[in-house]
């Protein structure tokens, strides 16, 4: 049940009305914005609907509102109001009518600090609303009626700005572009609606009551719920955070406020209600609340009931525990629509990703290199060839433009003859750059959670005449892969051309890399391996087997891959062939993964060969 009022509401009109700006065709308008000239500073009220006199705790309408938390206009939840409709009708800001509400009036000092602030019951008549871009019109058109209100608070909106911009506050906007910070500090994309100085007017106001009531609740120790925030552990420092948004927001460039919205999404704790003070990091002040949106936040009802019962000087309507209970219950529904909502942009996005890989026809030069990535990661974890993509990928790959990353996917995830010509690229591109074979080989290592690809490095000679001789290996499944031991006047290049050997041989491509010095016979006794690096045991049947062509014991070497079973759960089988003493000699094997069964076949190969040598020699 509503309290009783302990005191007359004042009644509210005359010459400059209050105005309620909002996207256009709102029927749920619960806050107003009033602006007087005082001396050289300003009296801004806003009035909030009074929410709570109409619905009553624990009654059915409250019970939903409590389920539903918030109102939800379109996106992944669809369009939803916490209220039901007949309660919202009866209970918005209306043109037209005396409308009850809670006043909040703040007398804002030339340089926007906030002096006294009083909060009590009213009833607002002359309300006139307004959209974001009429608002927008009414400060640039000396002849608007408004004119004289919306100058005021559109100047107001900029002192309040420049004052808590210089208390620290993670707040900037770019109305022309269509950026601007949340409340949190998280760099968000406007609704083309929202881009006009309407927009600053309407979030400045509200950020300006939301603080003044934090601050009146707290100097009468209200319990109710408080909007606290914090900075993750990896969050950069805040002036360094402030330097960003400015140079970004300066900038003006889509990608690096895209950018640092992901940076400020991934360090930038979310929000959450408690019973309460534990300040506001985003914000950079020591207590804040919602209250301005009791029709469509739950914790701003829940506010208002508070302070409502404080003016009527009843008791309040909750107790610490149902209050932290109330905040535990918004929190957790909170998280769960995050979660939800990033499944959904997920699934979203893979769609789209999954149609531009498989197109057929499209001109992909113009893409930026996320839009692109996304295409290219969708296309090579689903095996998705489109000839666009392919083409594109070899473009990016001839001209040094895809990352290590896209490199590893291209060459160690994308499979299928549709992919040759891009694989292909990738790898005659890493053979350009040798030393980016490392860094494929290490992102390999890292998305697959194995260990580092290990290198034996072998030294021969005095110098000025020193040969390092370098082999990699990477493990896969339970025998080593290895690439072919290549050889050079420096460790660093015999590394590289190490790396490119194991790399190949892990695509399943044409070896390019090089021996860039004089070859090492292998009867050579070279002295211990490089301190700090573990000699792998054993010698891969690949090298092997390729050694063996290169001194003519065999002849034709070759590999062919089958492949058979779901594209989730595949089964490869390689054939390994070479010529040996004029005749053939094949040898094939299964396994789960491309590398295991070349290997495994390479061994049987490289068995019998041997065996056909013993049986020459006896």
């Amino acid at each position: 049940m509503s309290q009783p009022l302990a005191t007359q509401p004042s009644v509210l009109s005359g010459p400059a009305p209050a105005v309620m700006i909002d996207r256009p065709g709102s029927v749920d308008r619960d806050d107003a914005i009033g602006i007087e000239r005082v001396g050289d500073g300003w009296r801004l009220t806003v009035y909030i609907a009074d929410v709570a006199s109409g619905v009553a705790p624990g009654s059915a309408a409250d019970r939903e509102a409590f389920t539903r938390r918030e109102s939800a206009y379109g996106g992944w939840r669809g369009t939803q109001k916490m209220l039901p409709g007949p309660v919202e009708a009866r209970l918005t800001l209306t043109e037209g009518r005396p409308c009850a509400a809670i006043a909040i009036r703040v007398h804002v000092l030339p340089d926007g600090q906030a002096g006294r602030v009083d909060v009590e019951r009213a009833t607002v008549s002359g309300l006139v609303a307004l959209s974001h871009s009429q608002a927008a019109e009414a400060v640039r058109d000396r002849a608007h009626p408004l004119h004289e209100v919306l100058r005021e608070a559109a100047a107001v909106s900029e002192v309040l700005l420049a004052r808590r911009r210089r208390q620290g506050a993670l707040a900037l906007y770019d109305l022309l572009s269509g950026w601007a910070t949340s409340e949190d500090g998280v760099v968000v994309r406007l609704a083309s609606y929202e881009r006009t100085i309407g927009y600053k007017i309407v979030q400045e106001c509200m950020i300006a009551a939301n603080t003044a009531l934090a601050s009146w609740a707290a100097q009468r120790d209200l319990p109710l719920l408080f909007r606290n925030h914090a900075a993750g552990r990896v969050a950069a420092p805040r002036q360094t955070l402030l330097d960003d948004l400015d140079v970004a927001f300066a900038d003006g460039s889509a990608a690096r406020l895209e950018a640092l919205r992901e940076r400020t999404l991934m360090t930038l704790k979310a929000a959450e209600y408690a019973p309460f003070m534990g300040g506001h990091w985003g914000l950079n002040l020591p207590g804040y609340l919602h209250a301005t949106s009791p029709l469509r936040r739950y914790a701003d009802l829940v506010v208002q009931r508070v302070v409502s019962s404080h003016l009527d000087d009843a008791a309040s309507p909750y107790g610490q525990d149902d209050l932290a209970s109330i905040a535990e219950a918004l929190n957790t529904g909170a998280r769960q629509d995050r979660e939800a909502e990033r499944d959904s942009r997920k699934s979203v996005a893979h769609s789209a990703a999954r149609r531009g890989a498989a197109a057929t026809e499209a001109d992909y030069t113009g893409l930026d290199t996320s839009a692109f990535h996304a295409l290219l990661k969708r296309g090579c974890k689903e095996n998705i060839a489109g000839a666009p993509l392919v083409a594109e990928t070899a473009r990016r790959a001839t001209e040094g433009q895809l990352t290590s990353l896209e490199m590893q996917m291209v060459l160690l995830v994308a499979g299928g003859p549709g992919w040759e010509e891009g694989r292909t690229a990738c790898l005659d591109a890493i053979a350009a750059a040798p030393e980016t074979a490392v860094s494929v080989l290490s992102v390999h290592s890292q998305v697959n959670g194995l260990p580092p690809v290990e290198f034996t490095v072998q030294t021969f000679g005095q110098a000025p005449t020193t040969v390092f001789a370098a082999q990699a290996s990477w493990p896969a499944g339970g025998s080593p892969v290895e690439g072919s031991r290549r050889s050079a006047s420096t460790k660093k290049a015999a590394r590289h051309q190490a790396a490119l050997s194991l790399l190949a041989a892990l695509a399943d491509l044409p070896d390019p890399s090089l021996d860039l010095a004089q070859p090492v016979p292998e009867t050579a006794q070279p002295p211990a391996a490089t301190p700090g690096i573990e000699a792998v045991e054993g010698r891969s049947p690949i090298s092997v087997l390729n050694e063996y062509q290169q001194i003519k014991v065999i002849s034709g070497l070759s590999y062919t891959m089958a492949s058979e079973g779901p594209s989730h759960l595949p089964t490869f089988t390689c054939t390994a062939q070479a010529t040996h003493d004029g005749a053939a000699v094949l040898a094939s094997a299964s396994a789960s993964t491309k590398a295991a069964a070349k290997t495994a076949a390479a061994a049987g190969l490289l068995e019998r060969v041997d065996a056909a040598r013993a049986e020459h020699a006896a």
